[in-house]
């Protein structure tokens, strides 16, 4: 017959909360009587799940996919900040959809995790439904939603400021005598490509006769690559690009129209993934703080949990950096007095 909690607790010298906890995996027991149990337990013929016997929290991480550098960074990141805190990462990526995501949450709480992070997931989209997330948060678990903010979810956002990073490189492409400008971004509707969309036509909007052109198409190398030969057409003398994996696409966009970046266009990307200064020329970007970013969410997922220590709403914005490397430079002959 297996030991009853009763028979561990007396025997390990402590309470049958205690013994409860431990063999189902959860929280708020230090490790060395964590040890102590399973060691009773076992020594007593009862089985000891999975869930006992790892070594500290567990936390979900959910992320878009592992094909874009950047998530992958991402992924590599909070692994590592998780490691250094004696917790260990749960990874689940490609939810297409809401109900996919909703699907992966909901798996992660049958695992029993401590806490969820996700990484541009549907937070970021305007029009999608927030009552998933509100199921974490309804049971408890610490929920850290990366990249995209939601009125209507009490959870903790991590963003990086987008309205900096436009206001830093439409400075610099001024700077440098670009009078039309163009934004190659994916989906309008998610928040990350709100916030770069309404900077840059505030921007816009503040030079009288500016015509500043936008392509919306995805964050990916064929995007970027129709995105340019657009703007260019639309007469662009500088492209500002979502992600780096778009700015490699619009560099050789501009190459298949016989154009030289950055003699006659400039190109800038976003997020700094570990190639962009390979690119030939090295791609000017915006440089996102993973590594910070990725150690405030870790912090912040094993810093709550259960009714007393849940994490009141919070929204932290991280700002990034710009990188100037060699895919801009002055505007062509002439392009710095066209207006229009």
């Amino acid at each position: 017959m297996s030991a009853r909690l009763i028979d561990i607790a007396r025997a390990a010298g402590v309470s049958e909360a205690t013994v409860s906890r431990v063999l189902n995996g959860r929280p708020g027991v230090n490790e060395e009587t964590r040890r102590t149990v399973i060691e009773t337990a076992r020594g007593l013929g009862r089985g000891v799940g999975v869930e006992a016997a790892r070594s500290g929290p567990l936390v979900g991480v959910l992320v878009p996919d592992l094909d874009n550098q950047v998530f992958a960074t991402w992924t590599d990141r909070i692994e590592a900040e998780l490691f250094e805190r004696g917790a260990s990462a749960l990874v689940a990526m490609r939810a297409r959809t809401v109900e996919r995501e909703r699907e992966i949450l909901q798996r992660f709480l049958s695992c029993g995790v401590d806490a969820i992070i996700v990484v541009s997931g549907f937070h970021a989209q305007e029009s999608a439904t927030a009552e998933h997330y509100r199921e974490v948060v309804g049971v408890g678990v610490p929920l850290v939603l990366v990249n995209g903010v939601r009125e209507d979810v009490d959870a903790a956002f991590l963003s990086t400021d987008d309205e900096h990073a436009m206001r830093l490189v439409l400075t610099h492409l001024q700077d440098l005598g670009h009078r039309r400008i163009g934004l190659a971004v994916g989906d309008e509707q998610t928040w990350p490509v709100r916030e770069k969309l309404r900077v840059f036509e505030e921007v816009r909007d503040q030079l009288p006769g500016r015509k500043w052109p936008t392509a919306f198409t995805d964050f990916s190398y064929a995007g970027g690559y129709e995105a340019a030969r657009d703007l260019v057409v639309r007469e662009a003398t500088a492209i500002v690009c979502g992600s780096d994996v778009m700015a490699v696409g619009a560099l050789e966009g501009l190459r298949s129209q016989g154009l030289s970046v950055p003699r006659d266009v400039s190109v800038v990307g976003y997020d700094d993934v570990f190639w962009a200064g390979l690119t030939d020329p090295p791609l000017t970007t915006v440089r996102q703080a993973v590594g910070s970013m990725a150690r405030a969410a870790v912090r912040t997922a094993l810093g709550g949990g259960g009714e007393s220590r849940r994490p009141a709403r919070t929204e932290v914005v991280v700002r990034p950096q710009l990188l100037v490397r060699g895919t801009t430079a002055a505007a062509p002959a002439g392009a710095a007095s066209m207006v229009g």
